[in-house]
């Protein structure tokens, strides 16, 4: 009795009073879920048996036409994956050939830079704006607050970035270039809306990637010393530099103005020229791809950049050298020029675009100009890009982790990410095949380079550090000047008075140019330099000079410029004899192979199998 007293003073009212009644209600037009076999003897038992087969006719009539919606749903998607090659025709090529300022002419700077609102990316923030200054204040009053409230360790909530750091100041400059990096992108994204260029296709989850960009900076002009947090600051600050040389109201300047960068020798005499130069030193850009977050020096690298991914099939441009294609005509006229290169080293038949180009060169691959070394090992590089690649051999804390769906890989290499990713979406293996006993095949090319070198004892061409393979006409890499003579032959064997030209998709011939405005070659010049490039491995061929040539000294005379002097050994005339020699002695000329029975282990292996041959006999 005590208990049920205790459990109805727990139960009693605050006030005092009795408690409420509890009381059945019954809902006639809510029905349960229950399979269908019950749907009889719930009417059988209810006296509302004509509200209920109403109620389920209803459910059933809103169920089909819920399932008709879904199937039409599916449809159209299905209809629209299926016609993904049709919408990639829609594109536009001829709007992109036409010229960037004919094309953004009725437009304002504010609709080319601005035509979309800048948003924050700062964890579940939803701010928006359309004023560059608002939204600059707004992201970094987040670093603002993050300061305030932690201590110590300061980690980036920006959506797609782990960055962590412990100086106030570099995390303040961090998330600056955050807004910096929108801005860019959102300027992206209004010329890919005005000008109606191609989708960049790139993995858009690097699109806020800025950790290999720096965020803290250090004017280098001279006498001036000052250091800036803050990307925009910086810009300014620099380019205010720059404007204080000229007069005030005037753009120009008779006598040439010198760059006062530090090491910098260059002078201008426009304003903006000069201000366009300087941006090489403050790693400055222009625009930036909205959707892999790539910064460019122009709107038009940009345009170029969705313009390459544009699907092979609506390339319509292709090269007469080698066979690449191109969607627009001003692609295939920047590709041209690797082939039509002025500056020819003197060692070997490589050719480059420009004297700074060929220094580098002769430096890296001739001298062997080491000058960045290893503080953990004995390696030392030729410049600071290749020493950080190295570097990440001994960082054992930088890994590269798969982010694909239930996979949680990590690599040392960004190589072997790729090709691990490749085998997430069942992509064929790379097949690499040597061109002298095509049974040998690779699935990397360092295994088939160290088979041609070992086992056929074939050489690097000269002024290279690697082979070069190229798809042959089967899909197997091959040697690259194996594939370049095989697809030669065969266009002289189709037509032997005709020579390769670049042609649309009309099939009418295209003029091809450099991109430093030369006379464009005729068809049999083209014809001749590739003629000219198809040569044998030995290095024989290749040397402009006849003998073997050795550096004796090397003097820098200027920016990019070296006095070589070369001393050439004469090669030796042997005298052939006019009788002429049988093949077989050519033959076996100090390279007889050795007999089998010549290497231990393989008579001790025929010692054996002598022995089990002995024993058969005697049990017979």
């Amino acid at each position: 009795m005590e208990k049920e007293s205790k459990k109805r003073k727990k139960h009693s009212s605050p006030g005092g009073g009795k408690a409420p009644q509890k009381k059945k209600v019954r809902f006639s037009n809510v029905v349960d879920k229950a399979p269908d076999s019950l749907w009889d003897e719930d009417a059988a038992a209810s006296p509302e048996h004509g509200s209920l087969s109403s109620l389920r006719e209803s459910i059933s009539a809103w169920m089909q036409q819920q399932a008709e919606s879904n199937q039409a749903d599916l449809s159209a998607l299905l209809e629209q994956s299926d016609n993904l090659d049709a919408r990639e025709e829609d594109i536009n090529i001829a709007k992109i050939e036409r010229p960037l300022r004919e094309v953004l002419r009725g437009y304002t700077e504010t609709e080319k830079r601005k035509s979309i609102k800048f948003e924050c990316e700062w964890r579940k923030c939803k701010y928006m704006s359309g004023t560059e200054r608002k939204y600059f204040m707004h992201v970094e009053s987040h670093a603002e607050i993050t300061l305030d409230t932690r201590n110590g360790s300061y980690a980036c909530e920006w959506d797609l970035c782990d960055f962590i750091t412990q100086d106030e100041g570099v995390f303040i400059g961090h998330v600056h270039y955050h807004a910096y990096h929108t801005k860019l992108k959102v300027h992206g994204a209004s010329i890919h809306m005005l000008m109606e260029t191609p989708s960049c296709n790139n993995d858009s989850r690097v699109r806020n990637t800025i950790a290999n960009r720096p965020v803290t900076f250090r004017c280098d002009w001279d006498g001036c010393e000052e250091r800036i947090n803050k990307a925009m600051n910086f810009f300014h600050h620099v380019g205010n530099h720059v404007t204080e040389q000229y007069e005030p109201g005037k753009k120009s300047n008779k006598v040439p103005i010198a760059c006062r960068w530090s090491l910098c020798k260059l002078s201008f005499r426009q304003m903006g020229t000069a201000l366009r130069h300087v941006r090489a030193h403050t790693t400055e850009r222009e625009i930036g791809c909205y959707n892999c977050g790539t910064l460019f020096w122009s709107r038009k690298k940009y345009i170029e950049h969705c313009v390459r991914q544009i699907e092979i099939s609506q390339r319509k441009y292709q090269c007469p050298v080698c066979d690449r294609s191109y969607a627009t005509k001003a692609l295939l006229n920047n590709h041209f020029e690797r082939h039509d290169k002025p500056h020819e080293c003197v060692l070997c038949p490589l050719k480059f675009s420009s004297a700074g180009v060929l220094a580098q060169h002769m430096a890296q691959r001739h001298i062997k100009q080491r000058n960045f070394k290893c503080q953990r090992c004995e390696y030392c590089a030729f410049n600071r890009k290749d020493l950080m690649v190295h570097m990440r051999k001994h960082d054992e804390t930088k890994v590269f982790r798969c982010e694909e769906f239930g996979c949680n890989v990590a690599f040392r290499s960004e190589l072997s990410l790729k090709k691990h990713i490749s085998w997430h979406y069942n992509l064929p293996a790379t097949v690499y095949a040597c061109h002298l006993c095509d049974e040998k095949r690779y699935s990397a090319t360092n295994v088939l380079s160290k088979h041609l070198q070992f086992a056929h004892g074939l050489e690097r061409p000269p002024g290279h550090w690697r082979y070069r393979y190229k798809a042959d006409s089967d899909g197997v890499f091959r040697l690259a000047s194996y594939v370049e003579q095989k697809r030669k032959t065969a266009q002289t064997n189709e037509a032997p008075n005709h020579t390769a030209v670049p042609t649309d998709e009309a099939g009418n011939n295209v003029e091809v140019t450099s991109a430093r405005k030369r006379k464009s070659k005729p068809s049999s010049q083209l014809g001749n330099a590739t003629e000219k490039s198809d040569t044998d491995y030995n290095g024989a061929g290749y040397t402009p000079v006849k003998g073997n040539p050795t550096i004796t000294s090397l003097k820098p005379i200027g920016l990019h410029q070296f006095s070589v002097e070369l001393n050439i050994e004469p090669v030796p005339n042997l005298k052939q004899d006019s009788t002429p020699k049988p093949q077989a002695a050519a033959v076996s000329v100090a390279t007889e192979p050795k007999d089998v029975k010549d290497f231990k282990v393989t008579e001790r292996y025929l010692r054996e199998q002598n022995l089990i041959k002995f024993r058969n006999l005697l049990r017979r």
